[in-house]
């Protein structure tokens, strides 16, 4: 048989080489596509600790929990601060709250139920941060900013697990907020027409 000379093929090499390249890259294609359909495809899972999640939890504590009042436990950040501000600090800190749950929703895909339970936190804390004094003693204890981390980190920890993230805490939390804004403008109604009405039957003196 006759050898080709080194770095030389004849064309029946090539073709034999060629064949084999062939067979080798449709046996690999087929395995793999075998695979393909006898495993449900799984969404790879967000993992907790990206540098923009360490971000937005460092966001969360100089929001909330940057300053301890000395001799007490309590923590305050930038939201309480700020929200001295009449009017203008009320709203830099609410549109702060705005981006972290923007982050949550297109960075994370957090559910639906999920990421409006974050915007209810920020429209709460941004409505009531807004009264004088009560408002700043609200942001002190309410800590939206926090709350939506947390949140955020339940919703890893589940798909991390290979879990559906679960909706039905925050549609039962929305579930309550609509019920007690409901209950508060009834009772608000009641007592302006009571108002009223004491007013037309009031004696004239």
């Amino acid at each position: 048989m006759n050898e080709s000379p080194p770095g030389i093929a004849f064309p029946g090499e090539l073709s034999r080489a060629a064949t084999t390249k062939a067979v080798t890259f449709f046996s690999v294609g087929a395995d793999f596509m075998t695979q393909q359909a006898s495993f449900k495809p799984i969404i790879e899972p967000r993992p907790a600790d990206r540098p923009e999640f360490r971000g937005l939890e460092q966001l969360a504590w100089l929001m909330d929990r940057a300053i301890t009042i000395p001799g007490t436990n309590i923590t305050i950040g930038l939201d309480a601060l700020l929200g001295l501000l009449p009017v203008g600090g009320d709203v830099l800190t609410g549109i702060i709250q705005t981006g972290i749950v923007l982050v949550a929703m297109y960075q994370y895909r957090v559910p639906r139920a999920v990421a409006a339970r974050m915007a209810a936190n920020v429209l709460l804390d941004t409505a009531l941060g807004a009264i004088p004094v009560l408002g700043d003693a609200f942001d002190v204890f309410f800590k939206a900013n926090t709350r939506n981390i947390k949140l955020l980190q339940q919703v890893q920890e589940q798909r991390s697990q290979n879990r559906e993230a679960a909706s039905w805490p925050s549609i039962a939390y929305l579930a309550f907020l609509v019920f007690a804004l409901v209950t508060m403008l009834a009772l608000l109604m009641i007592g302006f027409f009571a108002v009223v009405a004491w007013l037309f039957h009031r004696p004239i003196v």
